[in-house]
């Protein structure tokens, strides 16, 4: 017999992603607090020891699945910034990429409106606070490209990333959960207008500095 202490597998990324997939499910149709581990493993197709080998409990499973959808969205908006275009069509980008997020994702809708049924709040709420932080930063970067580029006035992009933010928030909030009362692209071409009456130079502002 070997006296060498042999190291466990790493549990296979497969099933992970089979288990994060199966919460998932249980988690839109019946609410974080309801579903049971248990449940989560039948759905899977896995046993109590493989699920457990992958997530320490619940509130850990739950963390990992929101971890896992906030980072791709935060990975595709990130891409807009470094697109080509404006700052203002880039904004507008990245709050349809919210909007369209959102709309199809039920657990990160739930998260964000922290529902108390079918989520679960302290994780959701450590959660949905860093994304606010990383969004409103993102927005803080394409305004000073903005300035910048000479497309926008000489603004407080902290602030005004920050109200952008809050004001897109509410917008999707309500759009997501139906109870939006316009259309969408209506009051997103509202808000577009409203913000570049607010921040962005005219064109004849521009040509005058390029003359």
């Amino acid at each position: 017999m070997s006296t060498e202490t042999e190291l466990a597998p790493e549990p296979p990324q497969s099933t992970r992603q089979d288990i994060l997939g199966a919460a998932r499910r249980r988690f839109e149709r019946f609410g974080a607090p309801k579903t049971t581990m248990d449940e989560v493993a039948r759905e899977a197709g896995c046993s109590r020891t493989t699920l457990y080998a992958h997530f320490r409990n619940k509130e850990d499973l739950y963390a990992s699945l929101l971890t896992q959808e906030i980072e791709a969205f935060i990975c595709e908006a990130s891409a807009v910034r470094g697109s080509g275009g404006r700052a203002g069509s880039k904004i507008r980008r990245i709050v349809e990429i919210t909007r369209a997020t959102y709309a199809r994702n039920p657990v990160l809708r739930l998260a964000l409106t922290r529902d108390a049924e079918m989520s679960l709040e302290p994780v959701a709420s450590a959660f949905t606070h860093d994304q606010e932080h990383r969004i409103i930063e993102l927005l803080r970067r394409v305004l000073e490209e903005g300035v910048a580029e000479g497309s926008l006035r000489p603004i407080d992009p902290e602030r005004v990333a920050y109200l952008m933010f809050h004001l897109g928030r509410v917008l999707v909030e309500r759009e997501t959960s139906g109870m939006g009362e316009y259309p969408f692209d209506e009051i997103l071409s509202l808000m577009d207008e409203v913000f570049s009456l607010g921040i962005a130079k005219s064109r004849q502002q521009q040509g005058r500095e390029s003359a």
